[in-house]
């Protein structure tokens, strides 16, 4: 009866692992028992293949097992990851707000402070314009008293300030 060899490469691309971890497991007394030189190959037999074979599928039942542990976990650090952004999020999100609303309110306030500068300066105008008209009208009645000064006989008496009349309130 043939007995069938196969390589370390068949073995390992059917079993859906590595030539190292193959060759990892073959110790000296799998290699004595199982494995025969050809050239620089190792090639293994049907008993030694069905051995790694074995071995590989508790191996992998194992690392199914922790794989699904290893994704829970991860699931949860997922979830838990997420969790903490969202509430950075949300956090982050509150303070813009706020900011928002206290520019929002400094600008109300800055609003009411100009409209009453404005007030104070239409009110300041118009305070002006009565100090023109009332230093105009005292110029006016400067000049007047002073050209009935300069009319006046040399022998008269001075204007003094209880002599004046307001000729301009007279209604005729």
């Amino acid at each position: 009866m043939k007995t069938n060899y196969y390589t370390i490469k068949q073995i390992a691309d059917e079993l859906g692992v590595t030539k190292p971890a193959i060759t990892k497991y073959m110790s000296k007394s799998f290699r004595s028992k199982y494995t025969k030189k050809q050239g620089n190959r190792i090639l293994i037999d049907e008993d030694g293949f069905a051995d790694i074979r074995q071995h590989f599928a508790d191996s992998s039942h194992v690392k199914t097992q922790t794989n699904r542990k290893v994704n829970d976990n991860l699931s949860q650090s997922n979830r838990k990851l997420f969790d903490n952004v969202n509430d950075d999020n949300r956090i982050a999100d509150q303070a813009y707000q706020d900011t928002l609303k206290a520019k929002d309110e400094t600008i109300e306030l800055l609003k009411k402070q100009l409209a009453t500068k404005d007030e104070q300066l239409a009110s300041m105008h118009k305070l002006m314009d009565q100090n023109q008209q009332l230093l105009l009208n005292t110029q006016a009645e400067n000049q007047r008293l002073l050209s009935l000064q300069e009319n006046s006989p040399e022998g008269s008496q001075n204007v003094q300030d209880g002599d004046f009349t307001d000729d301009s309130t007279k209604t005729t």
